[in-house]
């Protein structure tokens, strides 16, 4: 039999199509280092949350600079940038560590003591226990933050202009 033949007999009323589904909303967009801290500080215009795939480049960018520079010369590097919230890779990338309180670069003592080594000895242990895992961490969280991020309550931003203009 014929299409045709098998709707001869049959309402046509009852043939209505149904009206098309509305099309899905979208997720929500993730939500990145504020704009504006709980005290009212607002973040410099042009700077914005860095990616989870710069940071991870900032990884390997760092591991490469470190080699390079047989450890010593980052040092050098790393104490020369660190009092603006930055290591060699984040100020070749233009990346910055701000506070999450003020919204402003953090100092040595925080890149040094929180990030460096309180963060950096419990992250180092994170990273054991979940096999290596826990790197990939700003890929899921809302903030784009990592364990160390989280412990010394800090952002990492992309700081094209040099909104905070370090010195060279």
């Amino acid at each position: 039999m014929s299409d045709a033949s098998q709707g001869e007999g049959q309402d046509q009323s009852s043939l209505s199509v149904p009206p098309p589904e509305p099309a899905p909303t979208p997720p929500p967009a993730p939500v990145p280092a504020p704009e504006t801290s709980a005290s009212g500080q607002v973040l410099p215009a042009g700077v914005s949350a860095v990616s989870p795939w710069m940071r991870l480049a900032c990884y390997l960018v760092e591991g490469l600079l470190a080699t390079i520079t047989l450890g010593i010369g980052w040092l050098i590097w790393a104490a020369m940038t660190a009092g603006s919230g930055q290591t060699p890779a984040k100020r070749v990338l233009k990346q910055r560590v701000i506070d999450s309180g003020s919204l402003q670069p953090v100092g040595m003592g925080k890149m040094f003591w929180m990030r460096g080594l309180v963060a950096g000895v419990v992250g180092n242990i994170a990273i054991v226990f979940t096999l290596g895992i826990i790197l990939l961490m700003p890929f899921w969280d809302k903030r784009n933050q990592n364990i160390w991020d989280k412990i010394s309550s800090t952002y990492v931003v992309h700081d094209p202009n040099d909104a905070w203009a370090t010195a060279a």
